[in-house]
């Protein structure tokens, strides 16, 4: 077994501490969190005694003996914590965002580099059943030649707290998720994007939390991405609504429900591939097998600097009111 040190165990951090509880390959070396309630309760749901709790996370390394640590903080404290745990030779898994900036996200890509450490982040929207039917779709020839997509977002949460205080909430806490969706499904980094954002009249949070977004990926495809978080009715999924058109048909994927279609009017549906660990329990098991055989894995911090990318890029093209391409982020 595996040894973990988490950092964060409230919120979000539940379901991660629930997960390596069930799993067979890693097991919680120890807890940190600055709430003693936090630490109290994930201690008591899983009987991981007072003396692997801890509210400082230099104590925690100095004092654990663990193969990894999982970052579960809030991305303002990313860097600091991520970098502790490399120094220390640990490798690490952390939520996304990768970083709370470029600059931070570059350096903590470079200190796992030098430190030939694992660096992952939790990408877990790609590895779901229908995602990667997406995929498989596109990769094996079924649409032909894929020319565009387009993927539609619409929720009305009401989060409050941080996300509430954003300058572009919807885009730099969310979209990761859909940008990072488009970079798997079409095997394709994003290249440029250009993008306007709008704030509704009713919009509940400081910042805009709408966008309309036109990427264009490496392999020439061109996305349409409109995102909203603040609805006020009808919803999509987590996933959002996709419409993926090739030249032998129309792959459309709304309410997690997938059809394909060549003909207008008709469409039959597709059954999704069999995936048989999903978000969480798949993330530790392709972090455990990246370790195990040093390759470097899917949504390595390296590979995920182009997802991040994206959704500042969006913010740049809305705020210079042009077209901005990756390499202007990522040099």
């Amino acid at each position: 077994m595996k040894r973990m040190i988490q950092v964060g165990v409230g919120g979000m951090g539940t379901c991660w501490t629930d997960r390596i509880a069930e799993s067979d390959e890693w097991e919680a070396a120890a807890y940190v969190d600055t709430n003693p309630d936090h630490l109290k309760a994930a201690a008591k749901r899983h009987g991981l005694p007072k003396s692997r709790c801890f509210t400082q996370i230099e104590e925690a390394l100095r004092r654990i003996k663990a193969d990894a640590l999982l970052d579960v903080t809030p991305q303002r404290f990313r860097r600091g914590v991520c970098e502790a745990a490399i120094r220390a030779g640990l490798h690490v898994m952390s939520e996304k965002p990768l970083a709370d900036n470029l600059k931070n996200a570059k350096a903590l890509v470079a200190c796992a580099a030098k430190h030939k450490r694992i660096y992952m982040v939790a990408q877990n929207y790609r590895y779901q059943p229908v995602v990667q039917t997406m995929k498989r779709w596109v990769s094996e020839g079924r649409l032909g030649t894929v020319g565009y997509a387009g993927v539609h977002f619409h929720k009305g949460p009401h989060f409050g707290g941080f996300r509430e205080e954003m300058a572009y909430p919807l885009v730099l806490d969310m979209s990761i998720h859909h940008v990072d969706m488009m970079r798997c499904i079409f095997d394709a980094d994003v290249a440029s994007v250009s993008a306007v954002s709008i704030n509704a009249p009713w919009n509940w949070n400081q910042g805009d939390a709408t966008i309309m977004a036109q990427l264009e990926m490496s392999n020439g495809i061109a996305v349409n991405y409109f995102g909203s978080w603040v609805s006020t009715g009808w919803e999509t999924p987590w996933n959002a609504h996709w419409r993926i058109e090739g030249s032998k048909g129309v792959l459309l994927c709304e309410h997690d429900t997938l059809a394909f279609s060549k003909t207008p009017g008709r469409k039959r549906a597709i059954r999704p591939v069999e995936w048989p660990r999903v978000h969480q329990a798949y993330l530790l098991e392709a972090f455990g097998r990246a370790i195990d055989t040093g390759e470097e894995p899917e949504t390595s911090g390296r590979r995920n600097l182009n997802s991040l990318a994206s959704t500042y890029a969006i913010v740049r093209a809305v705020e210079e009111a042009r077209r901005v391409h990756l390499s202007e982020m990522l040099r």
